[in-house]
C-alpha cells in the first residue's frame, strides 16, 4: 500500500495537485470582492457631500439602469438626469467620463406600499469597481405590483435621492476640486 501512495504522490502528481489547488483558491478569491459585499446587515459606506467641492473634474456617465420595467426605467433616467444637473454633477459621454455608473433598481411590497431599493456601482474607465452605493425609499400605495405604486412624484423623489447619493460620493473623489467653482483657465 505504501508503494501505491508513493506512486500517487510522485513529484509530477504532487505538482499537478498543488497547481490545481492554487488555481481553485484564486478562482474562489475572485468571487468575493470585499467583506461588506457578503456580510449580512452591513451597508456600504455612506458619504456626506462636501459643499466646498466642485465636481467638474469628477465626471460621470450612467451606462445602465436595470431592474425596473422599461417604461419606468426611461422616465427614471430622465428624472435622474434633471436631478444630477440640479446638484452640479458633471455628466460626460462614457468614452470620456472619469466614472462609469451602473444602476440597479428593485421593488418589493412593504407595509402600506412598496420598498424601492437602488444600488449604484461606480467604476473607473478600465472597469474597476471603486464603490458601491446602496439606499432605499418607501413609496406609499396599495396593490400587488410594487412597481405600479411608483408614480411621477415618487419617481422624482427616488431620482433625487439617487442624485444626492452620487453627488455625495463624487464630491469626495480625488478629482473633486476644493472651491465653489473652477476658473476657465483650469
Amino acid at each position: 500500500m505504501s508503494r501505491r501512495l508513493r506512486h500517487e504522490l510522485s513529484p509530477r502528481r504532487a505538482f499537478a495537485l498543488s497547481a490545481s489547488a492554487l488555481l481553485a483558491a484564486a478562482a474562489l478569491a475572485g468571487c468575493v470582492e470585499s467583506a461588506s459585499d457578503v456580510a449580512p446587515g452591513v451597508d456600504s459606506a455612506q458619504f456626506v457631500r462636501r459643499e466646498d467641492a466642485s465636481m467638474a473634474g469628477a465626471t460621470m456617465a450612467v451606462v445602465s439602469i436595470e431592474g425596473a420595467p422599461a417604461e419606468l426605467s426611461d422616465r427614471f433616467r430622465q428624472s435622474l438626469d434633471q436631478a444630477a444637473a440640479q446638484r452640479q454633477i458633471a455628466v460626460a459621454p462614457p468614452t470620456t467620463a472619469r466614472y462609469l455608473i451602473r444602476g440597479y433598481l428593485s421593488a418589493s411590497p412593504a407595509e402600506n406600499g412598496a420598498r424601492i431599493d437602488f444600488v449604484w456601482d461606480v467604476f473607473t474607465p478600465d472597469k474597476q469597481r471603486v464603490q458601491r452605493l446602496s439606499d432605499a425609499m418607501l413609496v406609499q400605495g396599495s396593490g400587488d405590483d410594487a412597481w405600479a405604486m411608483v408614480d411621477e412624484a415618487a419617481l422624482d423623489s427616488i431620482a433625487a435621492k439617487c442624485a444626492d447619493d452620487l453627488a455625495a460620493y463624487l464630491s469626495n473623489t480625488p478629482e473633486a476640486a476644493p472651491g465653489a467653482a473652477l476658473s476657465y483657465a483650469q
